[in-house]
């Protein structure tokens, strides 16, 4: 007789994300967890400085967010430009979204993935996981070109793409 039972056992998401975390030999903090959520705190060094790493478990909505934060904040007087140039980035992105708190000038990058009663695959923690960094990385010359150089967001793009523009000849 066949059994069509599965037996599997599921870890919490927490311990996938906890588990994932470990294998990849990254360190991490757990800074809160709670029955609403659980929040796991973790970085990495790219090319323009530290970023912190933030994966959010809210339980109740069966979803994880994960945030990339840039270690540049953007001055007040750039915050416009540089949000231009993150809705330009929202376009050509697949996966994850820039985020300009304009209040604060801190720019982020989120993904994020819905669970269910199912294991989450490595390949997809790891993916949104670091996505979130690698847009930060791809794109943080840019902004820094709107920041420290003047330019303006349109320039800022052309300039990053590698794109000839006309009308600076």
């Amino acid at each position: 007789m066949m059994n069509n039972t599965r037996n599997t056992q599921l870890l919490p998401m927490k311990d996938q994300l906890v588990n994932f975390l470990q294998a990849i030999e990254y360190r991490f903090e757990l800074l809160e967890d709670t029955n609403e959520r659980t929040v796991i705190r973790s970085g990495i060094s790219l090319s323009f400085g530290a970023s912190d790493g933030f994966m959010v478990i809210h339980h109740n909505l069966k979803l994880v967010e994960f945030f990339a934060h840039s270690p540049v904040n953007i001055p007040e007087n750039k915050r416009c430009e540089v949000a231009k140039f993150t809705a330009y980035v929202d376009s050509c992105t697949y996966i994850g979204n820039l985020q300009l708190n304009h209040q604060r000038g801190e720019l982020r990058c989120k993904t994020y993935l819905r669970y269910s009663d199912e294991p989450v695959a490595q390949d997809i923690i790891r993916d949104n996981y670091f996505e979130g960094f690698n847009i930060l990385e791809r794109y943080m010359p840019g902004v820094m070109s709107i920041v420290y150089a003047g330019k303006d967001a349109n320039a800022a793009i052309i300039e990053l793409l590698g794109t000839v523009d006309p009308s600076n000849n």
